[in-house]
């Protein structure tokens, strides 16, 4: 397995190396690189490696100015004194973010993880991969700020059975039956909501997995939806169905 190390103190680069060999003889470093300028170039001469060890702090400045060209799209593990870049790590293919000085258990531990997502004796397609790490780690809304004349409300997203809208106008209804209106385009909304848990059934109609009681076929392929503790149905548009039956049955 190719390893590449970014990393511009040279202890550092070493201990990593030291730590890598211990892990398993087998694994090769093939680079140490300390800028951005030498991983745009090396990247762009040298296949992809299987993982990359990143400081975040370099010659050059930060590793992020690399990273949000898309150059790497193999997992990284991120190495740095710094606790404030969690962010930016796990929007980068970020799998660990082990804080210097590094020992080697936190060190084993995070390849442990690697080795977890990484099937052996399989060839990677790291682009496919990156777009999984990238989807692993993405921060979903967890609250909808609801305004008011006279206050604002913190509406949690979990408790969300709908969301519906209309010229503009969301509304949002929750396991009481409650109903809160909100401006955003409803396409943005669902940009925002976990996938797995949201489903936009139509141009105007998002619904909540864990509040579907029953499904039922309808007109034209498509299907209707009681909603817990609701008499409204919705329904999913025909061009959506075969993908909405997909969903639901994962």
């Amino acid at each position: 397995m190719n390893i590449v190390i970014v990393e511009d103190e040279n202890l550092n680069a070493e201990q990593l190396a030291f730590f890598i060999k211990k892990y398993d003889p087998t694994f090769n470093v093939v680079a140490i690189l300390k800028s951005n300028k030498e991983i745009m170039e090396w990247f762009s001469k040298n296949p992809m490696p299987s993982l990359v060890f990143c400081d975040i702090k370099i010659l050059d400045g930060t590793v992020f100015t690399s990273l949000q060209k898309d150059v790497i799209s193999c997992p990284i593990i991120f190495t740095t004194a710094f606790n404030d870049f969690y962010q930016e790590a796990f929007d980068s293919n970020g799998i660990a973010y082990l804080l210097k000085p590094i020992s080697y258990k936190s060190f084993e531990l995070a390849m442990s993880k690697f080795k977890r997502l990484i099937p052996e004796n399989h060839a990677i397609n790291w682009l496919d991969f990156s777009a999984v790490i990238k989807k692993m780690n993405a921060n979903y809304k967890e609250r909808i700020v609801i305004k008011t004349v006279s206050s604002t409300f913190l509406l949690e997203v979990k408790n969300v059975m709908y969301i519906s809208t209309n010229q503009g106008v969301c509304e949002a209804v929750d396991k009481q039956g409650k109903s809160y209106e909100f401006r955003q385009k409803i396409s943005d909304v669902m940009q925002d909501l976990n996938p797995e848990v949201f489903f936009q059934i139509n141009r105007g109609e998002i619904v909540n997995i864990n509040y579907i009681e029953v499904i039922e076929p309808y007109f034209n392929d498509r299907l209707s939806i009681k909603i817990m503790n609701k008499t409204k149905r919705l329904i999913t548009s025909s061009a959506v169905t075969p993908e909405f039956r997909k969903w639901i049955e994962r």
